[in-house]
């Protein structure tokens, strides 16, 4: 067993978890909208409809599934964070009642009454499916804790993991649980990894880009993605044809927007210095020592001093400057030996107007950052157009509805070039993607569309910590550490290992 480097499908044993709980790790974490005051309701399914066909698959097979997803951010109990909107259009995609099993915080557990494999039992023979509430409830959950690992395995005979939105993140229900019981690959996460092996493939040029409200995330991937090199993950270790391109990096560009707009123009302007100035013409020189201190609007005014981006992230963003971008409004070849490309231009709303192509210099106070701004979007779609490897994840704009420009041009690039690997990846991108393709009554050539955003940059990065986890855990079982009663899935999957 020495050999083997390699999870298990939970498609290939169905007989013998026939009968059983199994968690299924899912990723619902859908975009939701409000109206006029009434109760949120999911604005794109693409994330239920996505996972659902695995899960009919289990209800067939006799498989009683206990799902599992998060829903937004919460830490701790938040009631206005609970399952209930996707509740109906999860329940019409698998065609079975839906039931919450849902959370006490006074205990700071799931409720007994619910909580228990009897009455589990007795729903699913009554046709319906349990659905854990919020997931990150569970105060454990993002800590990667045992508590509720094992607390989940004191009801769950497997653990099923078919979220690949959550696949970079460690945490109880998909990583610690496993310590336990067995982990299975579901039938979307396994089209996920294979799916990603291309985006692991060198390809020159090879570009990211990075948009979305996620920003200290953003910017902390964005980091492993420069250190990426051409041999780093294993399936590549091993290939002859990159002998000669060990120590090379992966990832030629980075190209950035959304949110992370704002983290990018206060760290350049709280990093200049006299001598970065040197050679510039003397009204943007002027100019720009000016900027030290401006005080930009942000959209979110719940944010930080009711900005976009807090001391930490300006401080991750000065480091990702120094290293891969050396000030580029200096040098009009703005590609030529840099990797991050930020912004040349950007679209500001300034009282009431929204101008449209204002460059760094020319920011004032209360200016407020949107989208990317008109020649930056000739820049990027040039880069596109030339690339061999295109992976987006996030909007361009600060908001998916008002400043949709920059991201339908992105789109339109991504879809003109007909020759690269393409992949797409997260929530708002998906969405987005559907709302112009439904304006344009077609569909657009983006490549494999991830049901994960920051779990597709990671994959660029390394394997995730859920398919390290999988493939651990398909060994520990081979190797008889779960003990005798899972015997029977043991030798299942021995013969099939020997085929």
């Amino acid at each position: 067993m020495e050999g083997v480097l390699s999870y298990l499908r939970a498609s290939d044993y169905l007989e013998e978890l026939a009968g059983k709980i199994a968690l299924v790790k899912s990723d619902f974490n859908v975009p939701l909208i409000s109206q006029g005051g009434a109760p949120p309701r999911v604005a794109d399914p693409f994330r239920i409809l996505q996972a659902s066909p695995f899960i009919r698959e289990l209800i067939s097979a006799g498989v009683i599934p206990l799902l599992a997803t998060h829903m937004g951010r919460p830490k701790g109990y938040d009631p206005s964070q609970t399952l209930d909107p996707i509740v109906e259009p999860l329940s019409q995609a698998i065609d079975r009642r839906i039931e919450i099993i849902r959370f006490a915080p006074e205990s700071g557990a799931f409720a007994s009454k619910q909580f228990n494999p009897d009455y589990l039992k007795g729903l699913f023979k009554e046709g319906t499916i349990p659905l854990l509430d919020n997931i990150r409830f569970h105060t454990d959950e993002t800590k990667n804790r045992e508590g509720l690992a094992k607390a989940l395995t004191s009801v769950a005979d497997a653990s099923i993991q078919n979220s690949f939105g959550t696949a970079h993140r460690k945490e109880a229900s998909s990583n610690r649980i496993h310590e336990y019981i067995p982990g299975l690959a579901g039938s979307l996460l396994v089209d996920e990894i294979e799916a990603h092996r291309k985006i692991k493939r060198p390809g020159t040029p090879y570009i990211v880009i990075v948009g979305g409200d996620k920003v200290e995330d953003s910017l902390t991937l964005m980091r492993a993605i420069f250190r990426a090199e051409k041999t780093t993950h294993w399936s590549n270790m091993f290939n002859p044809e990159l002998n000669l391109q060990i120590g090379e990096q992966l990832v030629d560009y980075v190209l950035v927007g959304g949110h992370l707009m704002y983290a990018f123009v206060y760290a350049q302007l709280t990093m200049l210095k006299e001598e970065d100035l040197k050679g510039l013409p003397g009204e943007i020189k002027k100019d720009l020592r000016g900027l030290r201190e401006v005080r930009l609007k942000g959209f979110d005014s719940a944010a930080a001093g009711g900005y976009l981006c807090n001391a930490e992230e300006i401080n991750l963003a000065q480091g990702l400057l120094r290293l891969y971008n050396e000030f580029q409004f200096r040098d009009p070849d703005i590609l030529k030996g840099r990797r991050l490309i930020v912004p040349v231009d950007y679209a500001i709303k300034r009282g009431d107007a929204l101008l449209k192509s204002v460059q760094l210099h020319e920011l004032v106070d209360d200016d407020e950052i949107v989208d990317i701004g008109d020649k930056t979007k000739d820049l990027y779609a040039s880069v596109i157009g030339k690339a061999k490897t295109i992976v987006w994840n996030g909007p361009l704009g600060v908001d998916d509805e008002k400043y949709v420009e920059g991201t339908r041009r992105v789109i339109a690039a991504i879809d003109a070039n007909k020759d690269a690997v393409k992949e797409i990846g997260g929530g708002s991108t998906n969405f987005m993607t559907s709302a112009c393709e439904a304006e344009n009554n077609r569909k657009f050539d983006l490549g494999f569309r991830s049901t994960g955003g920051g779990s597709t940059l990671s994959e660029i990065a390394y394997d995730s910590p859920v398919t390290i986890s999988l493939i651990m855990s398909s060994r520990r079982l081979l190797e008889g550490g779960y003990g005798p009663d899972y015997e029977t899935l043991r030798k299942a999957a021995i013969r099939r290992h020997l085929r």
